[in-house]
């Protein structure tokens, strides 16, 4: 096939020089930079028609020996993105070590995508979900492969990943990375507050994708309306070897129906439907718990501190599925796992692990699966701050204990309740942010790197402990609880866990974010999977309009951490009412102001699980 190849890329090479040559010596120049820039193209690649006729673009890589080899077994990917950006450049292009170990790895375009053909009304819908079954069936039947079949893939390609774990075909394992557990919770509407950043963002560079488009306006590439831009998209579109003239690709974009970003603005519910029919949690692989506990994949579980709800997703998935063998591995790094983001130490960006002890340890993970060897339960965590990493069979480990910390005069926390009454009243500033580099932006680029958090801190209602007198780890998943009286009903809370030197500096930990009207607390059991609590279920039924004016209780979690905390710094806790950075503002359009109680009737409190530090 690689004559095909080369034919093709000619092809498309010569279609770009043509048009060029006839608009001006500047064209001709970028066009030539084009064809020099031709990719080391798949061993094969050609459609594969599914069940109903839906052809999929598929390319396969192959080790030495090549299909007519002996027989291997098979590395999934199912994308969004683009297969050949995906084999040359996800991963930092560590895929081709796995075609050296001997696997053939197969990259797939998903349904509705990119050079696929079909509509895509919603991503990772039940089509899609049901092509997953016959991908694995099809490549199981090859006549190279050995019958094991993974999967593998991050963010998106994560939760492909993750989805087909629940397939009656059965995969031999996965190697998950970085996905979106319940794209509610986890990703687009954490604590029921909408990331309208990310849904505008990633949700409008995928529809410029599956058209055809380039996601910069200035570019102004068009493969729909012109043939010779289609060679200049590449990675994000890849014709197969049968197709040297982007023909039958540009047939797979013409007249796709595809869900947009706005679909989901009023889905502000987890069991709301968007405009396209779909809700988020119904194309996430929380949906699927029952069928992934019935298959019981080995799987290899990577999510960072730092990268949205990843860890939050991971740990659910871990406590929700106690019988399916799951080796996690949560890190402090950005969502690609090449950049660390601990905020202890801005001024670091080697990864822990290395990015090549990642790789040691995924292709170890496929080896003692396919020699049969038990994967091991077990969670293995980065301590922020401390540059350790530590080891637990459960969340949070069994030693913790569990730690109120009430609101106090003065801005303080203290370690007995209240004895007496007070408040503290809050005008809420809706240009407070988190910043510009966060857990939020590290899937659309950006790693998370917070800086010195003491001023934005002074335009927030902070709470912070006296100096802890010894070195505790704060291990596990801290809970809010206010009593608080709102100005309206529909407000919204985010809540940052800091360190506070002693020298002044503020260092972020996590963060908690909760829209007032999903305060009712539920049985553990009326979610659809283990929640950290207190649980909520973030359903339309549950949902419930704060009363102006009176105190109630809102309680809620925030994301889970691991950190260091040294003798002489204290805990801090800041309550903002919203982060224009990336999240929706609501209290109905109108000022926002609070009264937090701090009473024996009104506790308000901070609890977390700690435990004494015991160095490495």
């Amino acid at each position: 096939m690689r004559d095909g190849r080369n034919r093709l890329w000619r092809g498309a090479a010569a279609a770009v020089m043509l048009a060029a040559l006839a608009a001006g010596p500047a064209e001709a120049a970028e066009a030539e930079a084009v064809a020099a820039a031709r990719p080391a193209a798949a061993d094969q690649s050609y459609y594969l028609p599914m069940r109903d006729g839906v052809r999929l673009a598929l390319s396969l890589w192959f080790p030495e020996g090549g299909a007519a080899g002996p027989r291997r077994p098979t590395i999934l990917i199912q994308t969004r993105y683009g297969r050949a950006g995906v084999f040359a450049y996800g991963e930092a292009g560590r895929y081709r070590e796995l075609v050296a170990q001997g696997y053939v790895v197969a990259v797939v375009d998903t349904r509705g995508s990119t050079s696929s053909f079909g509509d895509r009304q919603v991503e990772l819908g039940p089509e899609e979900i049901a092509d997953m079954d016959e991908l694995i069936r099809r490549l199981r039947a090859q006549p190279w492969s050995n019958g094991e079949v993974f999967t593998t893939g991050v963010s998106y390609m994560a939760d492909t990943a993750d989805l087909a774990t629940a397939s009656t075909e059965r995969l031999t394992g996965a190697v998950i990375r970085q996905s979106d557990f319940d794209a509610y919770l986890d990703l687009f509407a954490p604590g029921g507050v909408a990331n309208d950043f990310m849904m505008s963002q990633w949700g409008g560079d995928t529809l410029l994708r599956d058209f055809g488009k380039s996601s910069d306006p200035a570019a102004g590439l068009d493969c729909r309306a012109r043939v010779e831009d289609c060679p200049k998209l590449w990675p994000r579109l890849q014709p197969v070897d049968d197709d040297p003239d982007f023909t039958i690709l540009r047939q797979a974009m013409a007249d796709r129906r595809h869900w947009k970003p706005d679909d989901y603005t009023n889905a502000e519910f987890r069991d709301d439907p968007g405009a396209n029919g779909y809700s988020m949690l119904g194309s996430s692989p929380a949906s699927r718990l029952a069928a992934i506990a019935r298959q019981a994949v080995p799987v290899q579980y990577w999510a960072s501190w730092m990268d949205a709800g990843t860890a939050q997703g991971t740990l659910a998935r871990y406590r929700s599925l106690p019988g399916v063998p799951m080796e996690v591995w949560i890190t402090a790094h950005n969502h690609s796992g090449e950049h660390l983001t601990d905020p202890f130490f801005p001024g670091e960006s080697a990864p822990s692990p290395a990015f090549d002890e990642q790789w040691r340890a995924i292709s170890g993970f496929l080896a003692r699966v396919r020699a049969g060897e038990p994967v091991e339960r077990v969670i293995h965590y980065y301590v922020l701050g401390a540059r350790a990493w530590r080891t637990t069979a459960q969340w949070p480990p069994g030693d913790v204990t569990r730690t109120s910390f009430y609101f106090a005069p003065g801005g303080g926390l203290q370690r007995t309740a209240p004895a007496s009454a007070g408040q503290d009243l809050y005008a809420v500033d809706f240009s407070a942010s988190s910043g510009q580099a966060t857990r939020w932006t590290t899937q659309i680029g950006a790693p998370a790197a917070y800086g010195d958090r003491r001023e934005a801190d002074a335009a927030l209602l902070t709470y912070t402990s006296p100096p802890f007198e010894a070195d505790m780890e704060l291990v596990g998943t801290p809970a809010v609880r206010l009593f608080v009286a709102t100005a309206t009903a529909d407000p919204a809370f985010h809540a940052y866990l800091e360190d506070v030197a002693p020298d002044g500096r503020v260092t972020y930990l996590t963060e908690g974010l909760f829209r007032a009207v999903h305060r009712k607390t539920a049985e553990p059991g009326a979610a659809p999977y283990v929640q950290a609590e207190p649980v909520k279920t973030f359903s339309r039924a549950d949902g419930r309009p704060m009363p102006p004016g009176e105190t109630v209780e809102v309680a809620f979690p925030t994301f889970p951490i691991a950190a260091l905390l040294k003798k002489g710094h204290r805990l801090r806790l800041s309550l903002a009412g919203a982060d224009a950075s990336a999240f929706r503002r609501y209290s109905q359009g109108r000022p926002e102001a609070w009264v937090v109680s701090r009473s024996p009737v009104h506790p308000s409190s901070l609890d977390v699980d700690l435990r004494p530090w015991k160095a490495p």
